[in-house]
């Protein structure tokens, strides 16, 4: 976090801001893993309010970063001419004017939040891990059993919390075994 050199009639005005501000609405819903979260103007409109009254505005800039990244930082401006702010990076999934855009909006909702103390029980946060699909894709890419496991393993601790997604995993993961079992016996056994 960086701050001007005094940061005194922010501080105290950011007190009164946070005794105002209200929690987001879960207004939205990700389609992939069935979650509702609350989107961007939700948050803004969630904090907006109380920092205007409190003196304070907010801006939300990008900037360059290394290949394959976004950089956000998010400034509160007091009308004292005081400001803190803050940078986040996010891994760009795809790398188009989609992806980019996904990302910003994603940096700007998470960035502003953090940085108003705005609580967020967001369970959309998934959205920076691979697709739905790439689970699947990665699952079925195991050739043996114990591929299978150490895929299984890895995935299902990184979708552990979307009951949805991890379904999905452990059923293809069913599957495959089957499968692969299968193929393990039909190995062994005398060709008539």
């Amino acid at each position: 976090m960086k701050t001007s050199d005094s940061i005194n009639a922010i501080s105290k005005a950011l007190v009164q801001a946070q005794r105002n501000i209200k929690f987001a609405i879960k207004d939205s819903t990700n389609p992939h893993f069935k979650s509702r979260y609350a989107d961007l103007g939700s948050v803004i409109d969630a904090v907006k309010p109380a920092l205007n009254e409190a003196g304070i505005a907010f801006l939300q800039t990008a900037s360059a970063s290394e290949a394959g990244f976004i950089s956000l930082t998010t400034r509160l401006i007091h009308e004292s001419g005081e400001w803190i702010e803050d940078t986040a990076n996010c891994p760009l999934q795809k790398n188009d004017a989609q992806g980019v855009g996904s990302c910003m909006s994603y940096l700007r909702r998470y960035n502003l939040s953090s940085i108003c103390g705005l609580y967020q029980d967001d369970d959309d946060g998934e959205s920076t891990r691979m697709n739905p699909e790439d689970y699947i894709k990665k699952i079925n890419e195991s050739k043996t059993i114990d591929e299978l496991q150490k895929n299984y393993a890895t995935i299902i601790s990184e979708v552990r919390n979307n009951k949805a997604v991890a379904q999905a995993v452990i059923n293809e993961t069913s599957k495959l075994k089957k499968i692969l079992q299968g193929e393990q016996d039909d190995t062994t056994r005398p060709l008539n």
